[in-house]
């Protein structure tokens, strides 16, 4: 049987939940599920431990594939040396992408380049990621393997309420897009629908945006910071919600994993055009798109909207939930058991 080792960013040492954390844990949990116990490696040990750089090296010496998940600083420093220590050691190794900012970092990085073309398989959760290095670089060992979720609990059917409920779940952070949000608040306040929206915050606080951001929200009554959820909470208080809010200023997103969640939820999502969104988002389906720069009074516009018309946010509900049989966990391990036969 294969040794497989899962090196990526768990977050384990300080329960960090993001994109990156929850991805690496899905991926092995996926492997865990259908091919029982995988050896893994939390890089997030190596800032705490310098000498634990010693372990994952001996740890990826000893494994036959390698399922790497880094993040950028990952990437960057120690991908050279993990390369080198691959082809000694003769490990295949199968890189998944978190995010869309690949293609941007390696047009700086030709050595990263050349090694990069020649490892097993790189999986993008994005086609236009996917074509980007194949056209760009030259990659033949690009597909897509898309952010993914496993459905934990069971969905209520959709129904019309009073009133609007929105969530935006994220990082808090102003690239995320809290500005905009704010603009929101005072735009709600001006037409008198305080009593008639809720916009609640869930995500780990940025500690150099921390101030900006409660002194923002203490600003609206109808604004809440709720704290963190845990993987097993999201999809249950999601839910109740009516859409995601995700006007974020990272242009080059991959697929976020809120978006993911929303559409498990059955909620729809406003979103900023990043570069991908149109892969991810029908617009005025599955979500409303507004555009990337100087799209606020599109956003006020689509609050309106989904307000003022209960049929359509309803409609867009049910396509929600449908989309999100793309992002199953069925769906990655169909694709991740031939990868590992390869």
């Amino acid at each position: 049987m294969k040794k497989v080792l899962v090196l990526g960013y768990f977050g384990y040492r300080s329960n960090q939940l993001d994109g990156q954390t929850i991805k690496t844990r899905n991926i092995m949990r996926l492997l865990q599920e259908n091919i029982g116990p995988v050896d893994w490696f939390d890089t997030q040990d190596i800032r705490v431990r310098k000498v634990s750089l010693f372990k994952m090296f001996w740890k990826i010496g000893k494994c036959d594939t390698l399922i790497y998940i880094p993040a950028q600083a990952n990437l960057k420093f120690f991908f050279p040396f993990i390369y080198l220590l691959s082809c000694v050691a003769r490990v295949r190794i199968h890189y998944f992408i978190v995010g869309g900012w690949l293609y941007e970092m390696a047009g700086h990085l030709p050595l990263h380049r050349f090694m990069l073309k020649r490892i097993c398989g790189i999986h993008s959760e994005t086609n236009l990621l996917k074509e980007n290095l194949t056209r760009g670089f030259g990659f033949g060992n690009v597909d897509v393997f898309p952010n993914f979720r496993f459905f934990d609990f069971e969905h209520e059917e959709c129904r019309w309420h009073e009133g609007l409920r929105l969530v935006f779940m994220a990082r808090i952070r102003k690239e995320k897009g809290l500005g905009a949000i704010f603009s929101l608040g005072d735009f709600i306040e001006r037409k008198g629908l305080q009593d008639k929206i809720i916009i609640d915050f869930y995500g780990p606080l940025f500690i150099e945006d921390e101030d900006y951001f409660l002194k923002g929200v203490e600003r609206y009554p109808f604004m809440n910071y709720r704290g963190l959820l845990s993987p097993e909470q999201i999809s249950r208080i999601l839910q109740h919600c009516d859409a995601l809010l995700l006007p974020t200023r990272y242009f080059t997103e991959g697929l976020p994993g809120s978006v993911v969640d929303a559409y498990i939820s059955g909620i729809p999502v406003i979103v900023t055009k990043w570069q991908y969104a149109d892969e991810f988002v029908q617009n005025n389906e599955t979500g409303i798109i507004i555009p990337f720069n100087d799209g606020q009074a599109e956003l006020n516009q689509a609050v309106c909207e989904l307000l003022t018309d209960p049929e359509k946010l309803l409609d867009m509900k049910r396509k929600a939930l449908r989309k999100s049989r793309d992002f199953s966990a069925e769906t990655a391990w169909s694709l991740m058991k031939d990868l590992l036969d390869k």
